[in-house]
Formats: C-alpha cells, sequence, structure tokens
C-alpha cells in the first residue's frame, strides 16, 4: 500500500510540474480535480424548455420555463434552472397555426421577443410587424399588441422578460431588429465568436446589457472565461452540434437549451463547434464593471496573431506525411516528429519540434521479417505495438510482443525483432538520447497494458492512464509513457508548458479533437502533437462522441 501511493504522488508531482511557480497570465485553467463540494454543478444551471410543463400567456401563447428567478443562492440552486437574477424569466413560446394572442398590454416589465421559425404578425395601434426567423422584437410596458400565425407552421420564439426597474424610462413604442440586415459586428470576440450587435441598451434594454446571435465556423471554439458576482450570461443553441464546457463540465448543448455562468469568477465557459458545418447561437447578459480577477478564471482573451502566437500546424504531423526509409536491416521507419533545427517556437519544418526525443516515429516490420541485430548508441528506443504479433529477443531472452505492450531496448544492448504473424506488426517508436551520467539497462523492459497498473485517475480533470513505463525501469530523457483513456463527453483540463517540458501526444483510437492554443483540430490515428513549450500555448484534448477515445502519450519535464 505505501508503494502504491508513492508512485501516486509521484504521478501528481509529474503532471504538476508543468504548472510553473510563477504562472503567466492565462496559462492554465485551474488545475485541481472537478469537487462537487465547493463548485457549482454545471447541470443545474443548464435547461431545456422541453424539460417543463406548457402553459397559456398572451391568451394563446403557449409558453414553457427555460431559466426562472433565483431561488436565493446564485451559486448552488437548489432548483434546477432557478437562476435568473437580472431577468424575471426565460422562456420558449409557440403559436399554433391560425391562432392569434388576445390584445395584451404589459405593466411593469417588458418582454424580448426572438422568433426562430415560422411566420406571423405582430400589431400595435401603429404599426405592423412580419415575423420570421432573425426577427427581434421589443415590446414595452404600455404598448397594447397582438400576435397572429400566418403561415402553414406554428410560429416558435425565445422570450426574456425584464422586470421595470425604478427610474428607467423605456420606449414608447415597439422596437423591431432583423438580423438579417445587420452586419457582422466582430468575428474574433472571445478569439472566435461572429457576433451581431442585436439589441442594447440603447434600443431599450431595462437590465440587459446586451443580446444577439452568435455564430461558431466549423472546428473553432471561444475563450474559456469566467464572470463574476453581479453578472448574468446566458446562452441557448439555436442551430448546430453544439458542445459547451461549463467549468469543467462538458456538454452537449442540443437546440432549444440554455446555460447560464455561474457568477463566482473562477467557472469558466466556452462554446465549441467541433464539426465541419456551422453553428448558430444567442446570447445575451447584464455586465458590470470589472471586479476581482481570479487566478485560474481566464485564458488569454486576446484574439489569435499569426505575427506573435506559435503556428500550431507546425507541431502537429501524420506519419502519413513522411516518406518512408529502413532502418535494423528490415524496419520500415515513417516519422511523426523529429528534432528541432533551431527555434522551438516557430520550428522550420513540419514536426522538427523535438528537443529531448531524437525522433518519435510510426514503423512496420513486415509478415514473416526479421531485423538484423542492431546494439543502440548514444541512444535507446522504446516501442509501442499498434497490431500485429511477434517476438523481441537481446540479452539471452525473447518476448511475445502483441497490441498494447511496450518493450525498452537500453543502450549496448543488441536485440532483434521478428514478426511472426501473416501481416505486418506495426508500432510507434520513440528514440530518447541517453544523457550524461545515465547507466542504462542491462536487459529488455517488457509491460503491456494487461498487466501495467490502472491509475483510474482525474488528472487534468478527466484524463485516466495506465504508467507503461516508469524511470526507474530505465528511462533516460522521458518521466513519463503512458497510455490515457478519455470517456465520452469529457473535456480536459486546458494548460501550457515551458520549455524543459516535451509533451506528446498520439491518437491510437477514436474521434479525438484538442485544442492548442486558441485553435482546435482534429487528432485522427496515427497524428501526434507536441505543445509549443513558451508557457502560454494551452492544450485540451476532448471527446465529444458516446464511446471511449485512446491516445499513446510520453513527455519530459525537467532537465
Amino acid at each position: 500500500m505505501k508503494k502504491f501511493l508513492l508512485v501516486c504522488a509521484l504521478l501528481a508531482g509529474l503532471a504538476a510540474v508543468s504548472i510553473a511557480q510563477e504562472e503567466p497570465d492565462y496559462a492554465n485553467l485551474d488545475p485541481a480535480p472537478y469537487d462537487p463540494a465547493v463548485e457549482p454543478n454545471a447541470d443545474m444551471f443548464m435547461r431545456s424548455w422541453k424539460e417543463s410543463m406548457p402553459r397559456h400567456s398572451h391568451g394563446s401563447l403557449i409558453e414553457r420555463d427555460i431559466f426562472t428567478k433565483s431561488d436565493g443562492d446564485p451559486i448552488n440552486p437548489k432548483v434546477k434552472g432557478a437562476v435568473l437574477t437580472a431577468l424575471e424569466r426565460f422562456s420558449h413560446a409557440t403559436l399554433v397555426v391560425g391562432a392569434s394572442t388576445t390584445p395584451t398590454t404589459l405593466n411593469g416589465e417588458q418582454e424580448l421577443f426572438y422568433f426562430d421559425s415560422g411566420t406571423g404578425a405582430l400589431k400595435t395601434r401603429n404599426k405592423t410587424v412580419e415575423l420570421h426567423e432573425g426577427v427581434g422584437v421589443l415590446v414595452p410596458p404600455g404598448v397594447e399588441f397582438t400576435m397572429t400565425t400566418t403561415g402553414d407552421q406554428p410560429l416558435s420564439m425565445y422570450l426574456l422578460t425584464e422586470k421595470i426597474p425604478d427610474g428607467f424610462t423605456p420606449q414608447t413604442d415597439i422596437v423591431v431588429k432583423d438580423e438579417s440586415g445587420i452586419p457582422f459586428t466582430s468575428s474574433n470576440v472571445h478569439w472566435s465568436h461572429i457576433y451581431k450587435n442585436f439589441f442594447t441598451r440603447q434600443d431599450g434594454l431595462a437590465s440587459i446589457t446586451g443580446a444577439g446571435p452568435v455564430w461558431y465556423s466549423p472546428m473553432t471554439m471561444g475563450q474559456p472565461h469566467s464572470h463574476g458576482e453581479g453578472v448574468e450570461e446566458i446562452w441557448f443553441a439555436l442551430k448546430g452540434d453544439i458542445h459547451a464546457l461549463l467549468g469543467k463540465q462538458f456538454r452537449t448543448l442540443p437546440v432549444g437549451t440554455a446555460y447560464k455562468i455561474p457568477p463566482n469568477g473562477t467557472t469558466p465557459h466556452s462554446n465549441i463547434n467541433a464539426t465541419d458545418e456551422p453553428i448558430k447561437m444567442f446570447w445575451f447578459m447584464k455586465s458590470v464593471p470589472d471586479r476581482e480577477k481570479h487566478k485560474y478564471g481566464n485564458l488569454d482573451p486576446k484574439p489569435y496573431d499569426p505575427a506573435t502566437e506559435p503556428n500550431i500546424d507546425m507541431f502537429i504531423r501524420s506519419w502519413k506525411e513522411s516518406m518512408p526509409r529502413h532502418t535494423h536491416g528490415s524496419l520500415i521507419e515513417r516519422d511523426v516528429l523529429t528534432s528541432s533545427s533551431g527555434d522551438p517556437l516557430h520550428p522550420t519544418s513540419r514536426g522538427g519540434v523535438l528537443k529531448y526525443v531524437n525522433r518519435f516515429v510510426y514503423a512496420e516490420l513486415p509478415a514473416r521479417a526479421s531485423t538484423i541485430p542492431t546494439t543502440p548508441k548514444g541512444e535507446q528506443e522504446f516501442y509501442y505495438v499498434i497490431s500485429g504479433k511477434g517476438t523481441v529477443t537481446g540479452g539471452g531472452k525473447t518476448f511475445d510482443i502483441f497490441p498494447g505492450r511496450v518493450f525498452l531496448i537500453p543502450e549496448n544492448l543488441e536485440f532483434t525483432m521478428s514478426n511472426t504473424g501473416n501481416e505486418s506488426l506495426l508500432f510507434y517508436l520513440v528514440v530518447e538520447p541517453t544523457r550524461a551520467g545515465f547507466v542504462p539497462r542491462t536487459s529488455i523492459y517488457v509491460n503491456d497494458e494487461t498487466t501495467a497498473q490502472t491509475f483510474i485517475s482525474d488528472s487534468h480533470w478527466v484524463n485516466a492512464w495506465e504508467h507503461l513505463i516508469k524511470p526507474e525501469d530505465g528511462l533516460s530523457s522521458m518521466q513519463l509513457v503512458l497510455s490515457v483513456w478519455l470517456y465520452p463527453n469529457t473535456f480536459a483540463q486546458p494548460h501550457s508548458h515551458d520549455g524543459t517540458t516535451e509533451e506528446i501526444w498520439v491518437t491510437l483510437e477514436g474521434d479525438v479533437k484538442f485544442e492548442l492554443g486558441k485553435q482546435i483540430r482534429d487528432l485522427p490515428p496515427g497524428t501526434a502533437y507536441m505543445i509549443p513549450p513558451d508557457n502560454k500555448t494551452p492544450h485540451a484534448n476532448f471527446n465529444i462522441t458516446d464511446k471511449p477515445i485512446k491516445l499513446f502519450y510520453f513527455a519530459h519535464f525537467r532537465d
């Protein structure tokens, strides 16, 4: 038991090495595992109108609540969706085909309608407005109005209700906006928001600062950031396959679902489009002057600047992009990542990023082939078997090799490998230099995932790993060699690394996506990436699927 606890402490310590003592601003989100005893439950701040019972308002409008007034504690609501402090309510409503509302005059409150489907008309004594997707109407108190459907589909809308505060002077007539006629306000707010400035205080909003539609282009995500006391920010999904990070919890956001950011200053949020189609959301918030800045509350808010930030695509490469060559007599190697030829933050060749590893390759031993006797000099090799079967022989011993097995060939040990099957034997091969004063093993080290001690952990929130080779097993430069799983619908803690860290990830199984800096990318099997070592380019792997994903990982943390 003492040995187990010691190893756990070592793993935790190595994982924490990347969190520098003096971190630059925006380097990381909070590394601590999710603690339900002290952190908000994201699910209490997310709700769909489909979860509530219908009721009638305005005579024949069918309204279903999304969010209602807070039940007292804005951070730990007792009722799901009871989170509003500035608004009276936020709901979804429909008007069935051929129906009309009764003449309605609001008193002491005003309503902002956003129409998402169907057609209709809204009438006051002074004007008639055609209603369709993308139209918004602010109805102030004291103005009588009716709505009628005009098409063969129900008129569908979202409805924000504001109480009129003391001293506020509302508009004297309705305010109408059509988003199709409004130009984009910005395309890089929070890295990737494409936003239209729809309704503001100047248009007559009473408590809400602004409201409008927001688009995300394919494979983009918003900057994770948090809000403090007094802020009320709400997002709801209109179109597309949307995901949201709220604190340390990752959720799908089906159309018709909304969330509010807990106003504690330490619960970051981010909307993510990991698909090849645009997504559309709607946003509204009550802002307040900046208050206390919390550590781990935000990642860097500035737009991506290619002149000053690393080009992440230079740190990502697949073996399929390289030409094959022969080594060990009959081993076919194809480079994934290679040694850096200069500036570690601005590599001159794609994948030429390694400082502490000589090379990282994809290797193939053809069916029934064997390597010639090979003795590593000034370096040592470790292999992770992807597929096939065979043997490795060295130091008078022979070991079977098969998928999930890892073996370390130390410096100065002659070895051979044989493929005993009718299919290619495939590996990932890491070649590490032997440092001055290092004493290599005198025998092959062999381990595999079926017998390795399994650490089902919450490192970086959600990583579950198996420790395949440890420094005491004979590593020279690397300190961690792992198999890592991410379970469905999980997002790892975004964090960065400094110049003494070299961390590489490669996909083994599943549909892996990852954040690197301010951009997201696919990581198909056979593709690897290294984190730019500037201590301000965060990375995070995430799983948007309903199946676990698996990666191979190795890292150097200190000289």
